[in-house]
């Protein structure tokens, strides 16, 4: 499972949230309202959108070490100040 922190305009952070046993993403908005839900991916469909979608605009909360894919992640960072990761 990987957890990922995705900025927006207006000082937002969407969290973004992949599961391969569950085959799913789901991103939630600031409030933690899901705005995106996928469900029924492959594993290689998933790691596919983790890897671009960090290329491009993520920062790495947490992730599955055993994918050569991600990058690295301290276990510490798993939250931030904000409401939603209370």
């Amino acid at each position: 499972m990987g957890v990922w922190v995705w900025l927006q305009p207006g000082n937002k952070i969407w969290k973004v949230i992949s599961d391969y046993e569950k085959g799913t993403i789901i991103v939630y908005n600031e409030k933690g309202e899901i705005l995106l839900e996928k469900r029924g991916l492959t594993r290689e469909i998933i790691s596919i959108i983790e890897s671009n979608f960090l290329d491009v605009v993520a920062t790495p909360l947490s992730g599955d070490k055993s994918d050569s894919d991600l990058r690295e992640v301290s276990k510490t960072s798993t939250s931030l100040d904000i409401p939603m990761y209370a």
